[in-house]
Order: C-alpha cells, then structure tokens, then sequence
C-alpha cells in the first residue's frame, strides 16, 4: 500500500466531485437552505391545527340548566370556566338550535358533518334540566364522524368541556347538601403537586437526544451514497474507469481513495446538517419563548467523534454497492434495500425502553445511536463504560465493508460489466445453460433469504411439536440450499461438498469439539450473565424439550437433524456461495455471522455470539476437508453434549460422572482444569488445522459456512 497513490487519488476525486455543482448544492447549500423554513413550516402548520376553531351544534339549548352554566353568557361558546382559560375555550364555536332541528335525525347530521357545516353535534335530552335539579344523571349524545380527523378532535374537546362541566355539577351539589364543607377538599382528598428537578438544559437535552442520532445517520448514509455513486458508476458511465485503472496504482489504493472522498463527503454532510438543525431549533425556541438549550459542547464534540467510524462504515458499504452498479440509475436503486435495513436500527432507538448495553454495542448503528442518545442526555458514566464496545466493533465492520469493496474492484465481470434489458425468458434460459460450478455471492445471499422468509412465513403454520421441529428443520432450512444447488448450479456434489473426507479430518472435528465444549460451555456461561434469557423463553424451550418422547428422539431431533440441515445450508451452498471469486477468509466470517443472525432471528439473540465462533471453526474445517462430514460430525456432537449435560445430571447413577467433569451439576459448568486443558487442545487442533492450507498446493475450494451453535443451549446450561 503506497500512500502517495492514494494521497493523490484521493485529491483527484476530491476536486473532481468540489467541481460538481450538485455536489456542492446538497453537501453545503442546502442543510443550510432546508431546515429554517422546514421547521418553521412545520411549527405553523401545528399550531394552525390546534388553533383552528371548530364548530359544534347544540340541539336542545334550551333544555340546559342555568347553573352551573354549559355556555357562555353571548351563547356562542362554552364557558371559559371549563377550560385552562379564555384562549382554550375559543377553539371550539357553538351555535344553539331548537330541539326540533333536522339535526337531531342522524342521518341528516352525517351528511352536515361531512360537508363542514359542522364538526360535532351535541344531543341534549328533553328532561336535562328537571334530572339535573333532582340530582339524577343525565346522558347526552354527542355526534362525530370518527373517520374524519378534525371531527375527532373535536369530539375530544367537547368530552373534554363537559367532563369539566360534569365536576361543576358535582360540586354545585354538594355546596347545597354539605354547606360546611368546601367541595374540592371532600373530591380531591389528595392532591399531587408535580416539581420538575430536571434543568433547561436536561429537559432540551431529551428533545435532542431522539432527534440528532436519527438525522445524524441518515445524514451520514445519504452524504455517502450519492457521492459514491457518482465516484464508481458514474466513472462507468464517462468512461473514465479506464484511464483510472492503467495509473501505477493498485486497485486497493484506487478504492482507498475513492473511499476517503466519499467519507469526507458524508461527514461534511452529517455535520452540516446537525448544525443547521440545531442553530435552526434553538433560534425557533427562542423566538416561541421555549427553555429547550442545544447540546452542551462536550456532548457535540463526542458526537462528531462518533461520526468518524460511522461515516466509515456507510461509506465503505456504498462504494461496495456502488461499484455492482452498471449506472448510476442502477446505483440509485440500491438506496431503497439501504435505507429498509438501516432504518430499523435506527428505530430501535428511538422506543424508551432500548438502553444501552453490551448486546445493542454490538449492533451496527444501533450502538451508535444509542451512545450518542446517552451522551446527548448527559450520561457520561454510561457513556463511558460502553464506548469502546461501540467503538471497536463499528470500526471492525468498516473493515469488513472496506474489504468488501477492495474485493469488488478485483472482478472484472463487475468492473466491465454492459448495461442490460431484462427478458424473464432470456433469463431463465441462462440461468440453466449458463450455470457454474458452484453459486454465486448474490446467489448464496438469496438462498439465505429465502431461508430467513420461508421460517417467517411458515412458522406460525407448523405445530410446536417433535413432528413440527422436524417440518420446520427440513422444509426451511435444508430444502432451500439443496434445490438452489441443482438449479442453479452445474455441480451440487462440488456445491454442498457431498465428498469423502481424508480420515484426519474426522478425527480431528472428534478432538475439535470434544476439546472446545468446556470452553464453549463456559462462553454460554458468560453469554447468560450479560444477557440473561427471560423467564417465559425458558419456559418454553423446556416445554418444547418436556415434549420429547424419550433420550433417542431428542437427539434425533435436536442433535442430529439440525446439524445435517444447517450443514447442508450454510458449509453447504452458502459458504461455497460467498467463497466465490472472494478469499475463502472473508467467506468463513461471514457465513458465521449469518449463521448466528438466523439463530437470532429464530431463537434467541444470546446464541449469536457462540453460534458465530463455533461457525469460524466449522468453516474452517469445512474448506480445509472439502467436505460437509467433519462438520456435520462437529455440529452433531456440539449439539449431544449440550443434551447430554442435562441426562448426567438427572441420572443417579450417572452423577459421580458429572461430578468429575462439573462443578455445577445443574447448569454443566465444567471444572476449571478442563477448561484449561481442553483450551490448550483446542488451540494446537486449530493451529493444525490453519497450517494445512499452507500445505497445500491449490488453493482451496469455494465451500460453505454452517451454524454451529446449538439453539437449545441455553435451555441445558
């Protein structure tokens, strides 16, 4: 890596995108431009809404009581008295009519209320004045096309005038029959007095705590994508690629540099428009007469922090994305699927209960937001505690994005691909006379998502029974990446690595899981601490397990069935998917990481930390044996131990056993000396196993990463 190459890309790409006028406009003019009349637009629309007068028929004035008194003296309105003052009971205008008005007939009303004659309609009964003297209650019909916004709120209004007048009523009584007594003190015996401890600058600092993490990323995301876009598929477009491509410098230098341009791209956006925003909000609150302060210059000083490994991570991924693109009309498609999946983390953030904690750090973007939620609310102890959690893990992911797009510069197909129509027939026929030896990277993340769809969909349809678990297993887990295979690929023996392994492989996934089950044990162990299962997945899980006919079938169903399934998917086809064209490395991370999102979305989000380590072993295994057996060996014991720690415990005469392995019988908690000892195996097993790919000759085959941790541990640990 030269970094006077891509000192100077990153200067040419720089100028060539400050020289675009739209650039310009949507980096620098328009944050400054959008918000002053956006938000003010917004307040006046607001408060024109609740200023707004409604009007409301009274049917039957006459009929009233003259005290307390409905309306006010000019018979237009509601007394001031029911209201917090004057300017609340302008809102709502009445306009008296006789009991004999066609208003009364409802059909008649509907019609009026859907024309705007009016908003409400208020029915008062014959005997109201006479039921009111005698101390009796009295209904009244009150009129709304709930379908309509405006008369809804106006219904709400009216409910609210006459359950002050209702109070009046009461207490108009009882001053007659207890004189004595003052009748706010016999209603309200008790009286809450709200003191608000909170500060100016607390109380604005909530506002902003929902506002600036959310505009903060979708600023950040859109200030990358666009110019992204222009720097790789608009190159394609002039055709200017090539001239790029035969400079001295290497294609990671060119996507280095085009990479910093649109980092640089999307923070001067982010931060621009959080400032916009916040001068824009404080001006406003101060010409309201509001107390809402902006955020304190520790807390702005944090968050352009934070935007740096952000604006990293969103501009690694369009670039990637980007550089699929064969336009910049296909480019700009890609931006609806970004926004679908960023947006739901953001959200997450947004709902009162979503603290910051070690699992949410670990969830891109989320644990951005959530730390800029608590620095903005002036948490810093928090803030403190889970900043390098956040830290850390989004910067890894921008790596990970980086090398992805380094990774699309290397294809050819990609690079020079033409523009296309699309002809469902055309297509179809390539599909099957064009297909390759194994999937493609895309293919394998449509199987993934076929399998992610077919769960959610078909779930709720399968009985929670030995029988459904099975269904469930075989219908959306290993039907889909078996037909992929013979459709879509030339060779599904290659593809789902249906191949005879060397003998040292098989005893190597023995030693291998024999070796890491007390370590994975006690990462399950550490897992339960920071993230504790709730008490009704538990119960479930042992219902599900309490449902089990004997030893046999649970191991059937829970052991082995589940390991040649998710076998068969993710170190079948997926793992041979993404190992296409791309370093098997980056292929067995990130298989694992889907393996583990699906027990996620499946089971329980404890299971994403050991399913995603388990399945960079089984990966690994998989691409140095170049078959699915060791795996499904590995997968299949990982899953017996964990059914197996419940039996010793519950079995008398095999609880001397388990006293020799565990020091806690009941949750299989292995002695320390084992974990130990079976650490330093597992550590020369798995050195063994990454030396043997510097032994071979060829490099290795395209395969597939599996799940590997066991959904139901937790239920035995």
């Amino acid at each position: 890596m030269r970094w006077s190459n891509v000192r100077l890309i990153f200067r040419r790409e720089l100028k060539d995108q400050l020289r675009d006028r739209r650039t310009i406009f949507m980096i620098f003019v328009l944050p400054i431009l959008l918000y002053p009349p956006l938000l003010m637009g917004m307040f006046q629309i607001k408060a024109a809404s609740e200023e707004k007068q409604r009007t409301v028929v009274l049917v039957g004035a006459e009929r009233l009581p003259e005290r307390p008194a409905l309306l006010n003296p000019e018979q237009d309105g509601f007394s001031s008295a029911l209201f917090d003052g004057p300017a609340a009971a302008a809102r709502l205008r009445v306009k008296p009519t006789k009991a004999d008005s066609p208003w009364r007939d409802r059909n008649y009303s509907r019609n009026a209320l859907r024309g705007g004659e009016a908003h409400a309609v208020i029915l008062v009964p014959e005997d109201a004045r006479k039921r009111v003297a005698e101390n009796r209650s009295v209904e009244f019909d009150v009129l709304a096309d709930r379908a309509d916004e405006r008369s809804e709120l106006t219904y709400h209004r009216v409910r609210d005038a006459l359950g002050s007048w209702n109070d009046q009523i009461v207490r108009h009584r009882l001053a007659k029959a207890l004189p004595k007594v003052e009748a706010d003190d016999f209603l309200s015996p008790v009286k809450v007095k709200p003191i608000n401890l909170a500060t100016a600058v607390e109380t604005g600092a909530i506002l902003w705590a929902h506002v600036f993490p959310f505009l903060l990323v979708i600023m950040a995301l859109t200030g990358a994508f666009y110019p992204a876009i222009d720097l790789c598929a608009g190159e394609k477009e002039r055709g200017t690629i090539e001239t790029l491509l035969i400079c001295p410098a290497s294609r990671a230098e060119i996507v280095l540099g085009k990479f910093l341009t649109v980092m640089m791209a999307s923070m001067a956006s982010a931060i621009l428009n959080i400032v916009s925003m916040g001068l824009t909000a404080a001006a406003l609150t101060n010409q309201i007469g509001g107390a809402i302060q902006p955020p304190s210059l520790i807390s702005s000083l944090w968050m352009i922090l934070l935007l740096i490994p952000l604006s990293g991570f969103f501009s690694a991924v369009c670039v990637a994305l980007a550089i699929m693109a064969k336009s910049m009309k296909e480019g700009q498609y890609y931006m609806t699927p970004l926004y679908m999946v960023a947006l739901p983390l953001i959200f997450i953030t947004l709902s009162p209960d979503v603290e910051l904690d070690l699992f949410y750090s670990l969830v891109p973007i989320t644990g951005v937001s959530l730390l800029l939620r608590a620095l903005l609310e002036a948490r810093y102890d928090l803030a403190r505690q889970y900043f390098l959690p956040v830290l850390l893990p989004t910067i890894l992911y921008g790596l990970i994005a980086l090398r992805w797009a380094v990774d699309q510069f290397q294809r050819e197909e990609v690079l020079f691909r033409e523009s296309e129509r699309f002809d469902i027939t055309g297509w179809l026929r390539h599909i099957v006379r064009d297909r390759q030896r194994t999937p493609s990277s895309g293919e394998a993340l449509f199987c993934f998502a076929l399998m992610l769809s077919l769960a959610w969909f078909v779930t709720g349809f399968i009985t929670k029974s030995s029988w459904g678990l099975l269904i469930g297993q075989v219908g959306f887990i290993l039907a889909p990446p078996v037909l992929l295979a013979l459709i879509l690929t030339s060779s599904p023996r290659d593809t789902l690595r249906l191949k005879w392994p060397s003998p040292r492989y098989l005893w190597l996934a023995v030693g291998l899981v024999v070796a890491l089950n007390p370590v994975v044990s006690e990462l399950g162990r550490a897992v339960d601490y920071l993230f504790p299962v709730s008490n009704v997945i538990k119960e479930q899980l042992t219902r599900l397990v309490g449902a089990m006919p004997d030893f046999g079938t649970t191991v059937l169903l829970m052991a082995l069935v589940p390991a040649i399934c998710e076998e068969f998917a993710f170190r079948g086809f997926i793992l041979s998917g993404l190992a296409a064209g791309h370093r098997p490395r980056s292929a067995i991370f990130v298989s694992a990481f889907l393996f583990g999102f699906l027990h996620v979305l499946l089971s329980l989000f404890q299971q994403l930390f050991g399913a995603t380590v388990l399945g960079v072993v089984l990966g690994l295994l998989a691409i140095r044996s170049k078959s699915l057996l060791p795996g499904i060996i590995f997968h299949f014991l990982n899953n017996f131990f964990a059914i197996a720690r419940g039996t010793l415990a519950e079995t008398p005469r095999l609880r001397p056993i388990a006293g020799i392995l565990f020091r806690d019988e009941s949750h299989g908690y292995y002695h320390w000396y084992w974990i130990a000892l079976g650490g330093a195996i597992s550590a020369a097993l798995l050195w063994t196993l990454f030396i043997e790919g510097r032994r071979d000759p060829k490099p290795a085959e395209p395969t597939s990463n599996s799940n590997v941790a066991d959904s139901i541990a937790p239920t035995f640990s």
